[in-house]
């Protein structure tokens, strides 16, 4: 007898980007959701005898083909994720209704609008049909999205390291509806993108950055917002954000869960047994740690680090920014064209004087200094600020 073959999973990412189940599950259901598992093979010459399952959601429920020759050890995972559960909703307005008080649904509303009132924006959800030359220009948009954001806060997105396998990859798969691109477009320019993976009728939005320019607009909240909207017009059940209790996350979700870890093993031998009791010690052992924050601890260490290596270039200048009176001498400034590249570090400034000023970006000018290039006004239809770079 050899020793027993033990496969390591992590569910949550098999099931939601592979759309796969071990086939010793015959089937898998969430809420009032049964799928099948087509490929199941409850026979014992299953390739394993034991499955070790790290990261299964609390609410996805996974029936044995043969329950009477396996058994199965679930250990709670101190990890939480967050997701909106939309069966019952027949629209965006009644899920704020019921997830918000009053002020927040304002908060919410007022981005939409005032981004909607600012700029020609448009949405678009990419899903089961894509040109590719299209598909390549918004993935080269999405990576520089997150080399700025990601560059902004000091920080290393979590999948670049496999960047070009999902360029590669994830074409495909929008044609075949197993993932989807949602974009929010200003003009014909992405300032906002979310990847996402489908599985039944759950979307994952699983890497999602916005232009760093658009910042004061919340477009992390219009995105949750306009992609709820396609999801409940399509019927989905489920807006999934995954694992990681971000603010933003906690505040939108009505159902937060606790992830779990399955341990499955065949009953056919004691050595079975003492090999799944053996990495049942592992598993506990190791949420234990997590519970008492020393996985934080060491991250904590390593990012103070990261953060002591931080380059003088990383640090902005010095802005000042001031209300003046509504009136220009034209002959001690310029006008500048904003959509030139030359305006590229000053548009976060002007669409922020839009946004506080409701003003239609199209309909602001700005204006730089003859006496001094750090100084520029911005003139909005009632109001002006002056822009100074110390």
């Amino acid at each position: 007898m050899g020793f027993p073959k033990k496969t390591h999973i992590e569910f949550f990412t098999s099931l939601m980007e592979e759309n796969s189940v071990p086939s010793l599950f015959e089937s898998t259901s969430y809420f009032n959701n049964i799928l099948r598992n087509d490929a199941s093979n409850y026979s014992d010459d299953s390739s394993s005898s034991i499955y070790s399952l790290r990261l299964v959601p609390e609410y996805i429920n996974l029936k044995m083909g043969n329950p009477n020759n396996w058994s199965r050890k679930v250990i709670k995972h101190f990890n939480w994720g967050y997701a909106i559960h939309l069966d019952g909703f027949e629209s965006i307005d009644a899920y704020l209704q019921a997830q918000f008080k009053s002020k927040y649904r304002s908060i919410i509303r007022r981005y939409v609008n005032r981004l909607e009132h600012c700029f020609p924006i448009s949405y678009k959800l990419y899903f089961g049909e894509m040109e590719r030359k299209q598909y390549e220009f918004i993935m080269s948009a999405l990576h520089g999205m997150i080399v700025d954001r990601f560059g902004q806060r000091q920080e290393t997105h979590k999948d670049f390291y496999r960047w070009e396998d999902l360029s590669t990859e994830m074409y495909q798969r929008i044609l075949h509806k197993k993932a989807s691109l949602f974009v929010i477009y200003d003009g014909d320019k992405p300032i906002q993108i979310s990847l996402n993976y489908h599985f039944d009728k759950i979307l994952f939005s699983a890497i999602s950055s916005y232009d760093i320019d658009y910042a004061k607009f919340g477009l992390g909240h219009v995105e949750i917002y306009k992609q709820l909207e396609w999801c409940i017009s399509n019927k989905f059940c489920i807006y999934e954000m995954g694992v990681g209790g971000m603010d933003y996350k906690r505040r939108w979700s009505n159902n937060i869960y606790q992830y779990e870890h399955h341990i499955v093993f065949k009953n056919e031998s004691i050595f079975n047994q003492l090999v799944a009791r053996v990495e049942l010690s592992r598993v506990k052992l190791k949420e234990y740690l997590k519970r008492k924050k020393i996985n934080e601890l060491i991250y904590g260490l390593k990012s103070k680090a990261s953060r002591n290596r931080i380059s003088d270039n990383s640090i902005e200048k010095d802005v000042q920014l001031t209300s003046v009176e509504n009136h220009l001498e034209a002959s001690e400034y310029k006008l500048y064209d904003i959509a030139s590249s030359e305006c590229k570090n000053l548009r976060k400034y002007i669409y922020d004087f839009a946004y506080t000023n409701v003003d239609k970006v199209s309909e602001i000018q700005l204006w730089q200094s003859n006496s001094s290039t750090n100084e520029y006004l911005i003139k909005g239809s009632s109001k002006q600020t002056l822009l100074v770079f110390k």
